[in-house]
Order: C-alpha cells, then structure tokens, then sequence
C-alpha cells in the first residue's frame, strides 16, 4: 500500500516551494511573501537544501544575503537559470518599516505564527504592511515577471528550433 504524508506548510517550510519544483510544475517565478516564525531566510535554505536532495532545480543563494537575518531588506531576487525559477523574497519585516534589528525582532514576536487567532486589529495590521511591501515593490516585481517570461520564450524559441 501506498502512504501518503501531508504537512502544514506552516510547519515544514512555511512557504511551499517543494510543490513549485520541478519539471511537473514548469514554474519560472516564485514570490515569496516571507512571514514565518523561524530564523529569517530559513525557509530559503531549507527549500535549497531540499531541492538538492531530491535533485529539483533551485536557484543559487549567495551566501552574503544570509547574513541581512536580523534586519533584512523589503526585497531580494533569487535569479533562476535555465528550469531554475527566479525567487523573489520578500521579508514581512524589513528595513524599509523597521527602524533597526530590535524592532524587527519585537515584530516578530508580536506578530508570531504560533499563538492564538489574530484580532481582526492584526490581521488588518498585517495586510497594510504586506500591501505597503508590495506597492514599494511594484516596479521591481514587474521587472522580473517581464524577465521571467522573455527567459520562457527564450527557451520555446529554442525548443522550437530544435524541432
């Protein structure tokens, strides 16, 4: 018999990248609105650590942004390469609305994955931060779904050619 196992992604990775790898998928961008109760960009290195396990493409981390942890910027991309998405990153708390690491930290306490049902005071609260973090971003985000879809045509134009 066949055993199938299904996990919260709140609790494995928080953000589910497994699901959006591989050839299956065909997945060229991913944005990850980051918000997770761990240690920041730890659902990154485990979705990196994952997908070399298994043998998924994933795009190359430079080991530099990891050490932004304690007071990440609002945005990094991840640029993918040939079946490697591009991940965009997008840190909940940041260096745009934080003034330093401490109220970084304190906001992450405040607003952490594990603790009762949100009032609707913090749930609006937190769709105003991630609205702001998108709007600021906009422009960026733009950019690399324009990049993203001239890399798929890129790579159409040569399976076509192939043919």
């Amino acid at each position: 018999s066949r055993v199938l196992n299904l996990i919260d992604a709140g609790i494995s990775i928080n953000v589910p990248y497994e699901s959006f790898l591989g050839k299956k998928r065909d997945v060229d961008l991913l944005i990850a609105a980051e918000f997770s109760a761990g240690e920041m960009f730890e659902t990154l290195t485990l979705a990196r650590d994952y997908a070399a396990a298994v043998g998924k493409p994933f795009p190359v981390i430079d080991e530099q942004v990891l050490l932004d942890k304690d007071w990440p910027k609002d945005f990094y991309v991840f640029p993918g390469e040939n079946d490697q998405p591009t991940i965009i990153f997008m840190p909940l708390f940041n260096r745009i609305n934080c003034k330093d690491e401490a109220e970084v930290k304190a906001r992450m306490v405040e607003y952490t994955t594990f603790q009762s049902p949100f009032s609707p005071e913090k749930i609006a609260a937190l769709q105003e931060i991630a609205s702001v973090n998108m709007r600021n971003n906009k422009d960026a985000i733009v950019r690399e779904i324009q990049n993203a879809a001239t890399r798929r045509q890129g790579r159409r134009n040569v399976t076509e050619s192939a043919l």
